[in-house]
């Protein structure tokens, strides 16, 4: 069982963590820092409009007075999270040692994949946070989604990633290589350009959507295939003015109808269990024998 794309994973966990705290779409539920603030705003508004003698003198210490304490219950319920999201990481990171320390196949994911139930659990303890805070639930499905497909239980995974934020480059793009494996090549298009729309200058996207289109059997002619690959990679070389090396020479063997080699990007393409690490082909060839 591959354990090496853990600390990739749990990179995408952080980056979910970082996602704007405004995200309207995210929203459900009362959220009741929202309508505390709200109250507030409106009583600090009454409270000093009457003590200076008219009501547009509260205008601003009452929306002050809102902002002020939206922030800070916000603030409190994001705290909350991290912490979650820090012992999740802190079960993975122990579920990784374990697995170094199994020799069977079989043990190694057995124990994987009881952390990631562990890790699950744990993060959907946040769902009662959801209802106070706008993003907090797309924060969590998205990690959810993650480790779900970490475990490769991609179907279970699908529902989450979609849920989770887009403006996060890995949760698309793992749900682009759910529908990837599901052959679902529309939806799996569609997945990769959301992805884009939010993060034009991440260079591995393009890559792993040029990837998967070369290699998806959509029954569309291998040269046509490898001329919408190509057409990711230019857009994305020039989105990403050029700073992905590896993106110039994915774009540059297609050109001369040589294959993508992705090795290059390390753990955070194994991660996508779109092809297997060298020395984990040569295990199982050894063990073949």
């Amino acid at each position: 069982y591959e354990t090496e794309a853990i600390p990739q994973v749990k990179k995408a966990m952080v980056l979910a963590e970082k996602a704007p705290l405004m995200h309207l779409a995210a929203g459900g539920g009362p959220l009741y820092n929202f309508l505390i603030s709200l109250g507030l705003t409106l009583g600090v508004t009454a409270l000093a409009g009457f003590l200076l003698g008219g009501a547009q003198y509260g205008i601003a210490p009452g929306v002050l007075g809102g902002v002020i304490a939206y922030w800070l219950l916000a603030r409190r319920s994001f705290k909350r999270v991290e912490l979650l999201s820090r012992e999740v990481g802190g079960i993975m990171e122990a579920a990784g040692r374990k697995v170094n320390l199994q020799r069977q196949p079989k043990q190694q994911e057995a124990v994987m994949q009881a952390a990631i139930d562990q890790a699950i659990k744990k993060l959907r303890g946040a769902y009662a946070i959801a209802s106070w805070q706008w993003g907090i639930r797309a924060q969590m499905d998205g990690q959810i989604g993650q480790l779900l497909f970490m475990g490769k239980r991609f179907d279970r995974a699908k529902p989450y990633l979609k849920d989770g934020f887009a403006r996060v480059w890995t949760t698309r793009a793992m749900l682009g290589v759910c529908h990837f494996k599901g052959q679902a090549w529309e939806a799996m298009n569609s997945a990769f350009a959301e992805s884009e729309k939010h993060n034009k200058k991440q260079g591995m996207l393009y890559a792993v959507w040029a990837w998967c289109v070369l290699n998806a059997k959509d029954g569309r002619k291998s040269d046509q295939r490898r001329d919408h690959a190509i057409e990711i990679l230019a857009r994305g070389e020039k989105k990403t003015e050029s700073k992905d090396p590896l993106l110039q020479k994915n774009l540059e063997a297609l050109r001369n109808g040589r294959s993508m080699r992705m090795q290059g990007y390390g753990n955070q393409w194994y991660m996508f269990h779109l092809e297997r690490p060298r020395q984990a082909q040569t295990r199982q060839v050894i063990r073949g024998r």
